[in-house]
């Protein structure tokens, strides 16, 4: 692609304003708008633009302040958006199909947003579509311009009261009646009801619904889905035996109505069944194309890998806008100084660095990682969606749900932390509503949940690396995948024997410093693992509890160690590469070396008890490299790191204004008035104070209060 032409750039990437800002704008050792390009590439920010644009421009998207919505309000708000953006036609379908990266792109503008618009728009369009798209057939596609048009709405139900993460208990049944080609639908009790489905409380219309499906004669044939008319277009009336609801309000996300439903004996078309990896014939035979059960239910589930993939994406934006905001904040908020009469910025203080700067940098590694990620889980389920069942499509698939099972925990972890070290750098002003540091902590939160609970997903993770291993101890099978995140593992012995050797705090400003290091960790809990297991399984214990007695501290770090570990790997060699342009090759390998030092930094205690590490200045040398990543431009005063400017001549704290430009959304978007692009902190304050609504009246109930006998009377009266 040729380079943008200057007046290109500039209506792609207007100037910032000018103001209080400017001063760290003017030390940066890059051009932001160089760095946009390169990790954006012209048709994502012409994308971006767009999108941002459309919703700026348009009065129903306007930003209210004053008032809070009633649960109904916001609902209805939110309903009406999301169908203003499925008529604006953001995205052409064809844009999606050739450019994945395209979907995710409109699924986090919409959520810098708002995130219960985008949940509201992905939970129609991309998972309730996408999953009659893929999981269905000819028969099927008659139903796809009616979700465009949204002339029907959908949700996607496989959760219920009892059951959600054990996706293979679920209660819900689909028995086959051949003399009327029906299935018939049931929940046998509540604990069956299908439940914490979003566009289900109040708008679907329809929903994909998971059941167990038996055929004549009683036989189970486990988990199928199932395409059911819920409620009538046209009136929102529940159908004959369905009982539908909201399960009411939420601790954020108020804009989603998520709800429940039940069957009595509901009676569905045999072609309800979405039949890609099962089906039915009219006489009641069952039939599929998978020789495997267990790949059979790997493929009917695999629409909660697609959701995993973007939560991944939606934390990494919730990270990005919470230190925006911050950074921004701490550029501009003057506290104390080396005189009574000059205070300087927080963001010139060693502890206010320390805590914001590797977010930043965490940031950056997992939003390449993500997108990375969800162009590889496109590619395998463009393989699905085709002929392809070689066994490197096979080995593909359990490569990506390891990683996608392990990453959501990382990424949603990462920005929950993050965003309340923000909240809390912010000092009280990120406590002020109006900043919205509160409402990405709250919308952020469920990230940690839904589509599988982090802690079990990790399971799955280091049950795909203990099998790897195995393999490997069993038939001397090679330890590689198709991706290459194991492939280290085939050096598994030598990599144990290999100890930290790093002579300076110079030598530690490289990532692959941080990466060696890391591989020798995953190593290690591997091996930890593998023999905690078996040393459970020689006491006389089921394989069920062996793997349930291996999880912490053994089989869970691994887990996270190891999508650290891919997450470090992959932005090392993204930023390494000979393409990235020389002005931006300084300060993307500080944002790497940072990120993999202050990850690897939280297992100092294992490093050293592996033996790793030893002596104290290994411990050392980590945390000096941290600190002076993230130092000022100024000459370093720690040892060996004045002969090391030729990888950086200047540090993370005065790049940071810069490289958050780099990826905050406009200010309407962004909607915090202390992480403005403007810096005028105080300015902004003020003006969305007054805007709150009667800040300078007199309490509605005072006058009442007041005109009582006495106080203590009125008082009583009252309680």
């Amino acid at each position: 692609m040729a380079a943008p032409s200057e007046g290109d750039t500039a209506s792609l990437l207007p100037d910032l304003p000018g103001g209080p800002l400017q001063a760290y704008r003017a030390r940066a050792s890059f051009c932001w708008k160089e760095l946009a390009l390169f990790l954006e590439g012209e048709d994502m920010l012409r994308l971006k633009k767009s999108i941002f644009s459309a919703l700026e421009d348009d009065p129903l998207f306007a930003r209210s302040r004053g008032h809070e919505l009633s649960l109904e309000k916001h609902r209805e708000l939110t309903f009406l958006r999301c169908k203003r953006v499925l008529g604006r036609a953001l995205l052409r379908v064809e844009d999606m199909v050739q450019n994945p990266l395209s979907v995710l792109t409109l699924i986090t503008c919409l959520g810098t947003y708002d995130w219960s618009l985008a949940q509201k728009f992905l939970l129609h369009l991309l998972v309730f579509g996408l999953a009659i798209y893929k999981s269905g057939s000819e028969r099927h596609l008659e139903y796809l311009p009616k979700i465009l048009n949204m002339e029907i709405f959908g949700c996607f139900a496989v959760t219920e009261v009892s059951h959600g993460s054990n996706a293979k208990a679920i209660r819900t049944t689909a028995h086959y009646d051949p003399a009327t080609e029906e299935f018939i639908l049931h929940s046998p009790d509540f604990e069956a009801a299908k439940f914490w489905v979003g566009n289900m409380g109040k708008t679907a219309t329809h929903a994909v619904v998971f059941a167990q499906l038996y055929t004549p004669g009683g036989r189970c044939h486990g988990l199928h889905s199932f395409l059911v008319q819920i409620r009538n277009p046209k009136t929102l009336l529940p159908m004959p035996g369905v009982m539908v609801g909201d399960i009411g309000k939420k601790l954020g996300l108020n804009g989603v109505d998520n709800g429940f439903a039940m069957f009595h004996k509901v009676r569905i078309p045999r072609q309800a069944l979405l039949n890609q990896t099962g089906d039915v014939t009219p006489e009641g035979t069952y039939v599929t194309p998978f020789k495997d059960a267990k790949q059979r239910f790997g493929a009917s589930l695999n629409n909660l890998s697609i959701g995993r993939a973007v939560i991944v994406a939606m934390s990494v934006v919730n990270l990005k806008l919470a230190v925006s905001i911050a950074l921004r904040f701490s550029a501009t908020r003057r506290q104390f100084g080396p005189t009574d009469e000059e205070e300087v910025p927080v963001l010139e203080y060693q502890t206010q660095r320390w805590r914001l700067l590797p977010y930043l940098a965490a940031a950056y590694a997992l939003d390449h990682f993500s997108k990375w990620l969800f162009l590889n889980l496109a590619e395998f389920q463009q393989g699905l969606m085709g002929t392809d069942r070689s066994t490197r499509q096979a080995e593909l698939g359990r490569e990506i749900h390891a990683l996608v099972s392990g990453s959501k925990p990382l990424a949603s972890w990462t920005a929950q932390r993050g965003i309340q070290e923000c909240r809390e750098a912010c000092g009280g002003h990120g406590y002020l509503a109006v900043n919205r540091l509160g409402d990405l902590r709250n919308e952020n939160d469920p990230n940690c949940t839904y589509e599988g609970d982090n802690n079990v997903l990790l399971q799955q993770t280091s049950g795909y690396l203990l099998g790897l291993l195995e393999l490997r101890l069993q038939g001397g099978a090679r330890l590689e995948s198709p991706l290459g995140t194991v492939d280290f593992l085939e050096a598994y012995p030598d990599i144990l024997d290999q100890r930290f050797s790093c002579p300076s705090v110079a030598g530690c400003l490289e990532s692959s410093v941080p990466l060696a290091a890391y591989e020798w960790l995953v190593c290690y809990l591997l091996r930890e693992s593998v023999q905690k297991v078996n040393q459970e399984k020689r006491s006389g214990i089921s394989d069920f509890e062996a793997r349930n007695n291996s999880q912490v501290y053994r089989c869970r770090s691994l887990a996270l160690a190891f999508l650290e570990l891919t997450v470090v790997r992959t932005f090392h060699e993204y930023v390494h590469q000979p393409s990235v342009p020389p002005p931006l090759r300084a300060v993307l390998r500080r944002l790497s070396a940072l990120y993999a030092l202050w990850s690897l930094n939280q297992h100092t205690a294992l490093l050293y008890r592996g033996g790793y590490f030893s002596g104290e200045q290994a411990g050392k040398m980590i945390e000096d490299a941290i600190l002076a990543l993230c130092a000022q431009g100024s000459p370093w005063r720690f040892a060996g790191v004045a002969r090391h400017t030729d990888f950086v001549s200047q540090q993370l704290k005065d790049d940071a204004v810069a490289l958050v430009d780099v990826i905050a959304p406009p200010d309407f978007i962004l909607d915090s008035p202390i992480g403005r692009a403007d810096g005028e902190l105080y300015k902004n304050l003020w003006t969305a104070v007054l805007q709150e609504g009667q800040v300078l009246e007199r309490a509605s109930w005072w006058a009442e209060f007041s005109a009582s006998k006495t106080h203590v009377e009125s008082l009583k009266s009252r309680l």
